[in-house]
């Protein structure tokens, strides 16, 4: 067992620190560009090029965007805000990790409650991405007179990876959740 004044412990403690550092900006400019990022590519699709891209259910179906009028833009710009939502709430809760590890904090309540909360609302935005691209699609088409009404259900190994991925998040907030209940039963003893 390392004491509490090993130089080994004070270079991990001060590595582990700087890179949650780094990380929380890192996934606060995240949390803050992404909606940009986002509501720009529906909103401006000329500049984005969404619409030279394959929509769901092909919703854009090539040539003129005269009918892409800037009701239906808010439309799928409103569509897409609920999965961005989520994400945001996940990075912002695993900023809070990053915010307690930088402190020195690895296993308080905030940290494992934070990365809890992101194991959640990555499970739910994985949920989510299958669904939103089929409302997607439908509003797609139901908005383009050029294109025939679709519905396109898919769900594919990308989606698994990710519902499995959310999966194993919340795996990893149980083992800090006992971690942090060890830390605590060893407090009470020392």
């Amino acid at each position: 067992m390392v004491s509490e004044t090993s130089p080994d412990l004070t270079r991990s403690d001060r590595h582990i620190r700087g890179l949650s550092q780094f990380m929380m900006w890192a996934v606060t400019l995240l949390a803050g560009l992404l909606p940009i990022i986002v509501w720009g590519m529906w909103l401006f699709p000329d500049i984005s090029g969404i619409a030279a891209q394959p929509a769901p259910g092909g919703g854009f179906g090539g040539g003129d965007l005269g009918w892409y009028v800037w009701p239906v833009r808010l439309g799928a710009a409103g569509l897409s805000t609920i999965g961005i939502a989520i994400t945001v709430y996940g990075l912002l809760n695993l900023r809070t990790l990053f915010r307690q590890a930088m402190q020195g904090r690895y296993f308080s309540a905030d940290a494992v409650i934070g990365f809890r909360q992101f194991a959640l609302a990555s499970l739910v935005g994985a949920l989510w991405q299958p669904l939103e691209h089929t409302l997607t699609g439908v509003y797609l088409t139901v908005s383009n007179p050029h294109v025939p009404n679709a519905l396109e259900i898919s769900l594919g190994s990308g989606n698994l990876e990710a519902i499995g991925a959310a999966l194993l998040f919340f795996v990893i907030a149980f083992i800090l959740a006992e971690g942090r209940k060890r830390h605590e039963e060893l407090e009470l003893i020392l």
